[in-house]
């Protein structure tokens, strides 16, 4: 005996519009938040380019014959 309560036979069509929305949303989000993080844009760029050329930048500044720090003899 089947429990009444639970079993609709009706509602695969709403599970797939649910997993439909919920995918579209998802997508929406990250899309966002992967063009604020990798943007390019010279007035504005995004943390991920930012933090690259401060890395970039730190590598070019290493010279070798200097030593900062405390383990330098």
């Amino acid at each position: 005996m089947k429990n009444k309560k639970f079993f609709r036979p009706h509602s695969g069509g709403q599970v797939i519009i649910e997993y439909v929305l919920l995918m579209v949303i998802s997508v929406s989000i990250a899309a966002l938040v992967i063009k604020q993080l990798g943007s390019r844009n010279p007035d504005e760029p995004g943390l991920i380019i930012v933090k690259w050329q401060q890395v970039l930048q730190a590598i070019a500044k290493d010279l070798p014959d200097k030593c900062e720090g405390a383990g330098c003899n």
